[in-house]
């Protein structure tokens, strides 16, 4: 009771009596720093003429917060987007974490053979300043990735594998990171409102060219992602998303 008297008169001193303004106002300091160049490319992608596009963290990440701002407005797909974006995140997790411990357990183990992971002493580094969590769980997802790379390079230069394995270890992963990414950029928002059944009719068909079929639990509302916004009534329009320049990072993937 005295505490949220003192929060009240913290409040009327500042000038701010809502509790949004104060969660507003409370920002964390995020870094991400990258040791591998296979890691450093998966940050802002690919657009290279005559190569593959990548799509990067920071495109993934744009994407997404349409796909959030477009489950508080109630779509139905961008909630099954989160679905399985959330989906495929485990996976690939969980792959980074069984292939780490295969290859630590090749690492020899005494006390007098001390083995640091290979490093960059001056390793890549930005400030990350995203709009929903599965974005940072993506950007967490990369340091994993590039932890495992620094182990799979340090087994191979101590002999413990070949260059064959490390290079399809590496690339396979990252394949499967690639992947990830480009599943958000695959959303295609439409304004349908679950609540709202001539939105179904008038954009159903294109929604199920372009994002397949919605499963019926997902459609009703009672399956959603675990960190899924809550549904919020009378949304603005939602913001396309900010196209990143990725001149400074062809060259990465060379």
């Amino acid at each position: 009771m005295l505490l949220n008297q003192d929060l009240k008169l913290v409040d009327s001193v500042n000038g701010k009596t809502s509790p949004h303004d104060r969660a507003q106002s409370i920002q964390t300091d995020v870094w991400l720093s990258l040791h591998t160049r296979y890691a450093q490319l998966l940050v802002r992608g690919r657009q290279v003429k005559g190569k593959a596009p990548i799509v990067g963290l920071l495109r993934f990440a744009d994407s997404l917060r349409v796909i959030w701002h477009a489950a508080e407005a109630n779509d139905p797909y961008a909630d099954w987007w989160l679905i399985k974006l959330q989906d495929t995140y485990h996976v690939i997790d969980n792959r980074i974490g069984n292939l780490m411990a295969k290859f630590l357990a090749k690492l020899p183990a005494r006390e007098t053979f001390q083995i640091a992971p290979p490093e960059d002493k001056d390793p890549f580094r930005i400030r990350l300043s995203f709009a929903t969590p599965y974005a940072y769980q993506a950007a967490e997802l990369l340091s994993k990735f590039d932890s495992l790379v620094r182990c799979v390079l340090g087994c191979k230069h101590l002999g413990v594998i070949d260059n064959k394995t490390a290079k399809n270890t590496i690339y396979q992963v990252a394949r499967l990171i690639r992947g990830l990414f480009a599943l958000a950029t695959r959303y295609r928002h439409l304004g349908i409102d679950r609540n709202n059944p001539l939105s179904f009719e008038a954009d159903g068909k294109t929604a199920r060219r372009y994002m397949g079929e919605l499963p019926e639990d997902v459609r009703a509302g009672t399956r959603r992602a675990r960190l899924a916004p809550a549904i919020i009534k009378g949304l603005p329009p939602y913001v396309p998303p900010v196209t990143e320049n990725n001149e400074a990072y062809e060259g990465l993937g060379d």
